[in-house]
């Protein structure tokens, strides 16, 4: 188109001719082309009563943000939003109390305990990468990852039932109870997640939008802490008989889960919304191209680190060092948080003198003081989380943020007693705490989604080689804490107050190395992107 600075060409369409699925439907516009010293930009007028008129003043340019990007309605986004729902309820239950459960109720020994916990999490680990290949090749006709969700929601709901219903079993046969069926649980687990979490990288190639789906799912994984603690709050109270304590919270949680695992399965229909991602993604391209054009070269200097055009086959990650580099940062954040969830009872009861009673056999400190941190997170996640990261642009700085905020919260554990006028600190502590552990999970969990970018042939395997670390790195701990440490006071001191800390400062020290060695491809995304 011939231009000069002070020549506008109009075209113009009726609104009744318009039947792009990708304009806003809710709006009674026209559109024209304007053309200012060469560059294309397209803007909307009004129109009222079949007639349009025109704006000569400055042009709107389309606000791309509302454009339709994939086929994603209120109840789609719900569905996804508690598509995690059933593991983050046995998540929040096996890693807060399954320790404690098989020590302090069925009676084993600790190092058996730990080992209960680490056949899990190597199950787990094991399993992820597996998963995460085996869903990425997988093609049928409910999708590539529904299968998997499946599979593993029929493993995780009976096994986890059977690990807290206490069937009485004794010697041997106890043992191995404890050690193969949680190994069977984390299987079925593993298979929930990453088929979860896969699935949003192909039913939306929109960044902020995944952002929001992630988030929501983070925020019922808040959600799902909160009803296990206050459940197992009044149930503690409520019954007296510890073995009773225990069925009654798993009923609870067995039928929750079954029900939204239920609700996800149904309303997601893989096959439909990946199509239709991928034709409103190409209608994007078309009617935005100069804008898009812009946008994909910001994303190739922000963005590059995907190298979703690089990665042909699951195993050429393995030559990507920013895909080691944020597995690690993932990998301590997990550390973090459930090194914390595991060890909080016995803290509680060693070295805060929380301990047992013939009222309560169960002390009610390990049910409220997680109750309060979780309640903390909840609420900055739904509520602050995404203020924050509207004004810091970036995944780089919250992990700073996240480092001050859970030193505030950790290490002053390190100094607490069973003095009735220092030990309800604890319960101030744990919200700060909480706090930060937020911070640092959710952008842990986007830094994933970050790196896979617009990858969707092998994103499982991504999720699940970032698992395997993730598991097996927390079970090996976790059971070396168990058998050796959990029952002295010191010890434990040093542990809850100081390892989320380390792993605080080490997720950040390694996201900003991966700032270093690879420039601006992912430290500085931001998260307007779209």
């Amino acid at each position: 188109m011939d231009t000069t600075d002070d020549s506008i060409q109009h075209h113009s369409k009726s609104v009744s001719n318009m039947h792009d699925p990708l304009i806003n439907k809710s709006a009674d516009i026209s559109s024209y082309m304007v053309s200012v010293s060469g560059e294309q930009k397209i803007t909307f007028t009004a129109f009222d009563g079949g007639n349009t008129t025109w704006d000569n003043t400055a042009p709107t340019i389309v606000d791309y943000s509302n454009v339709k990007r994939d086929g994603l309605g209120k109840r789609e986004v719900a569905a996804y939003a508690v598509g995690h729902f059933n593991n983050d309820l046995c998540a929040a239950a096996w890693f807060t109390y399954v320790l404690y459960y098989i020590q302090d109720v069925v009676g084993l020994d600790p190092v058996i305990a730990g080992f209960a916990m680490l056949s899990g999490q190597i199950a787990d680990g094991i399993t992820t990468p597996i998963v995460g290949f085996g869903s990425d090749k997988c093609k049928t006709k409910i999708g590539a990852r529904a299968p998997w969700y499946l599979a593993g929601s029929i493993l995780v709901i009976p096994s986890f039932l059977g690990i807290f219903i206490y069937p009485g079993f004794e010697g041997g046969a106890q043992i191995a109870y404890y050690i193969i069926l949680p190994a069977i649980f984390n299987v079925g687990w593993a298979c929930v997640q990453i088929s979860n979490m896969a699935v949003v990288n192909s039913i939306t190639f929109s960044t902020q939008r995944r952002d929001r789906l992630i988030s929501l799912r983070n925020g019922f994984t808040f959600v799902a802490n909160f009803t296990v603690l206050t459940s197992a709050l009044i149930i503690f109270v409520i019954l007296s008989d510890p073995i009773w304590q225990f069925r009654v919270l798993c009923f609870l949680i067995v039928g929750l889960g079954a029900f939204s695992s239920s609700f996800y399965f149904i309303t997601i229909k893989e096959p439909f919304l990946s199509a239709e991602a991928k034709r409103l993604q190409k209608e994007f391209k078309k009617i935005s191209r100069t804008e898009y054009k812009k946008e994909e070269d910001n994303r190739i200097s922000a963005r590059q680190s995907m190298l979703s055009s690089n990665i042909k086959q699951w195993y050429h990650w393995f030559g990507e060092g920013q895909f080691y580099i944020y597995g690690m940062v993932y990998m301590m954040v997990r550390i973090a948080v459930n090194v914390t969830m595991s060890v909080q009872p016995f803290y509680l009861i060693i070295v805060t003198g929380f301990i047992k009673t013939e009222e309560n056999p169960t002390p009610i400190a390990i049910a409220l003081v997680p109750l309060v941190s979780y309640i903390s997170s909840m609420i900055f996640s739904l509520f602050f989380y995404k203020k924050m990261m509207n004004a810091l642009k970036n995944r780089f700085i919250p992990l700073f943020v996240s480092i001050i905020i859970i030193s505030c919260g950790s290490i002053p554990y390190i100094f607490l007693n069973s003095e009735s006028n220092i030990r309800w600190l604890v319960y101030l502590l744990s919200s700060i705490q909480g706090v930060g552990l937020a911070i640092m999970l959710n952008t842990a969990t986007s830094l994933i989604s970050d790196v896979i970018g617009k990858d969707d042939q092998s994103s499982a395997f991504v999720y699940g080689a970032y698992s395997f670390f993730d598991k097996v790195a927390n079970g090996i701990l976790i059971f070396f804490i168990t058998a050796y440490f959990n029952k002295k006071e010191q010890p434990l001191r040093y542990i809850i107050g100081l390892i989320p800390v380390i792993c605080s400062i080490a997720a950040f020290g390694l996201t900003y190395l991966g700032k270093v060695l690879y420039s601006e491809r992912l430290a500085q995304l931001s998260i307007n992107k779209k």
